[in-house]
């Protein structure tokens, strides 16, 4: 069974590609795992997951001439998965793709059983962002949670750096997470300003694999991944 993984959120600049680039080094010796870019207005993680290889990116695009999105391109993507040799599939929705994943999933078709027909199994994992994007991080949160209407497995990304200041709305989020009965994980403990910070976050942009990166910024990748992603 294929697993698919879709990182979301309709709120822009919350660390949805940071996540997908951790969940890249997590998988950089795994080669059935495929990233696949779908942010059509910056393309992040088609740059930042270069260590991966051409053969395991992809990017799709689901505007049409029109610049318009067409929601069943992502549906015709995912049967054309069928046959391929991947087991694990990472999805980085930009906004405006995010924003029309709960229309797809409550009204274009049953999407479990879609699903479970080409025998895929979804895990969503939703980016909250702190400060001024916590508010619309959450009320999107809500909206796909209503659409997913408790079929698929989730899990809700704190983004650590963005939280930093915000110690009440970050409280906030694990206590109305835990009302939920949702799991509540964080990732991205990279201060800018820091000297370890500017170097793995200047990484990134230059799509280092971890092997690229100097002794101590190498280490505390290694911290993020073993502290927030053991068991990827």
């Amino acid at each position: 069974m294929k697993q698919l993984h879709f990182i979301v959120q309709a709120k822009g600049g919350v660390g949805k590609s940071l996540l997908t680039y951790l969940f890249g080094l997590t998988k950089q010796q795994d080669e059935p795992s495929l990233f696949v870019d779908v942010d059509s207005s910056t393309q992040t993680s088609t740059r930042q997951l270069t260590f991966l290889g051409e053969d395991r990116t992809e990017t799709l695009s689901l505007l049409n001439e029109k610049e318009v999105l067409v929601r069943d391109k992502f549906i015709a993507y995912l049967e054309s998965l069928v046959d391929t040799p991947f087991n694990d599939i990472y999805f980085d929705f930009g906004a405006p793709e995010s924003e029309q994943l709960p229309a797809l999933i409550e009204r274009d078709l049953p999407f479990k059983e879609f699903l479970d027909e080409l025998d895929f199994q979804a895990h969503f994992h939703i980016v909250v962002g702190g400060g001024g994007a916590y508010t619309s991080s959450v009320e999107y949160l809500q909206k796909i949670l209503k659409a997913l209407n408790q079929q698929f497995e989730v899990s809700v990304w704190r983004s650590i750096t963005t939280f930093s200041n915000f110690p009440i709305l970050a409280q906030e989020l694990q206590t109305n997470c835990k009302k939920l009965g949702l799991p509540l994980r964080q990732f991205g403990d990279f201060e800018p300003s820091s000297n370890l910070g500017s170097q793995i976050l200047d990484g990134i942009r230059k799509g280092y694999g971890i092997g690229d990166y100097q002794t101590g910024a190498k280490i505390k990748l290694k911290k993020e991944l073993n502290d927030n992603f053991k068991g990827e």
